[in-house]
């Protein structure tokens, strides 16, 4: 009986250490694997990003996908601050680029106009009716040898590191008079004309009125009647709803410009090579998919106008271009360290 008792005893004492043993195991914390636990990979960091773009703008878009992919592949170590129309430097936008340079601002997405004031090889790809198609530009620009010619100067010259390279588009005229087909329907039209001497120095040439403002100053200019139009992609001039104070477009292949993904140096610099590989992979995609944004908004943004807002757009003529074309030919002879580039281009 003593037998029996005894054996009982030793099988519930079993059973105990036995319950108590996967209890331990259930409690115990999990080994977390590389993807559930990245954001103890790295250091919490908050970037600050500019831009000209105003809020909702193909500019911003392209930073807002790179802050996306970046605090994704860091489950949130990093974030993004995004400052759209230049609120970082009071609407000027090469104190921007000066600000990435000298690390007051972590990253900008500008046009590469802008780095023309800088450089005048970056005003080089906006000689006029240069690029003609974007399968030209794609080839020779973005995915070409002229592409890497530029960012190399960013990052051997200016000491930031180039990320991308997006698209501002091609730039189209606007205005509340007339159509503008021929050189001398610029005469008497006050345009605002962004600050690129390439661009300034093609209106000049054809006998425009112009002036060079900041862009968060141009739709209430053009509301006031100061300036009669503007220049820029569609994207661009819906992102501040100029269409509602324009009455005129003329499409055309005149002037194209690229935008430029940076990041201070020494920031980049800092970064782990983990954090530095995502980082790189970020900007290729976040600019692969602004590029592709403003093509496709570029479209539908021009329908919007004509159906919603009348709109009347003028496509001109190639007897009217080689006009424009004749006047402007002489700023190619204007730019000679921008040789070697002209070369990779042709």
């Amino acid at each position: 009986m003593k037998s029996r008792k005894l054996s009982m005893l030793l099988v519930v004492c079993l059973l105990a250490l036995s319950l108590g043993a996967c209890t331990a195991a259930k409690t115990e914390e999990p080994v977390a694997s590389d993807d559930n636990n990245v954001e103890a990979s790295f250091e919490k960091m908050t970037w600050s990003a500019a831009t000209s773009g105003a809020e909702g703008s193909n500019f911003a878009a392209g930073l807002e996908k790179f802050a996306e992919i970046v605090g994704e592949k860091t489950n949130g170590a990093v974030t993004v601050d995004i400052y759209t129309s230049d609120q970082l430097t009071n609407g000027n936008q090469a104190d921007s680029l000066q600000g990435v340079m000298d690390g007051t601002i972590d990253m900008a997405f500008q046009d590469g106009g802008i780095w023309g004031n800088f450089d005048n090889r970056f005003s080089i790809i906006t000689l006029p009716f240069f690029f003609t198609t974007f399968e030209d530009v794609d080839n020779k620009l973005i995915n070409g040898e002229a592409g890497v010619y530029l960012t190399n100067i960013l990052e051997d010259k200016f000491k930031v590191k180039a990320l991308g390279i997006g698209e501002n588009g091609f730039r189209f005229i606007t205005n509340s008079k007339h159509e503008v087909q021929s050189p001398e329907d610029l005469k008497g039209l006050k345009l605002r004309v962004a600050g690129n001497a390439m661009l300034t120095g093609s209106y000049e040439a054809w006998g425009a009125d112009y002036t060079v403002a900041p862009w968060a100053e141009v739709y209430t200019g053009l509301q006031t009647k100061l300036y009669d139009g503007q220049e820029n992609p569609v994207a661009v001039a819906d992102a501040s709803s100029i269409q509602e104070v324009q009455k005129y477009m003329t499409k055309w292949t005149a002037h194209y410009t690229a935008l430029y993904m940076t990041m201070n140096g020494d920031v980049y610099d800092g970064l782990s090579d983990e954090l530095k590989a995502i980082v790189d992979e970020a900007g290729k995609e976040a600019c692969a998919y602004q590029v592709q944004l403003t093509r496709r908004q570029n479209e539908e943004l021009l329908e919007k106008w004509i159906n919603e807002y009348d709109i009347q757009v003028c496509e001109m003529s190639a007897e009217n271009v080689a006009k424009f074309k004749a006047l402007s030919d002489k700023l190619y002879d204007e730019y000679p360290e921008g040789k070697e580039l002209l070369e990779l281009l042709q």
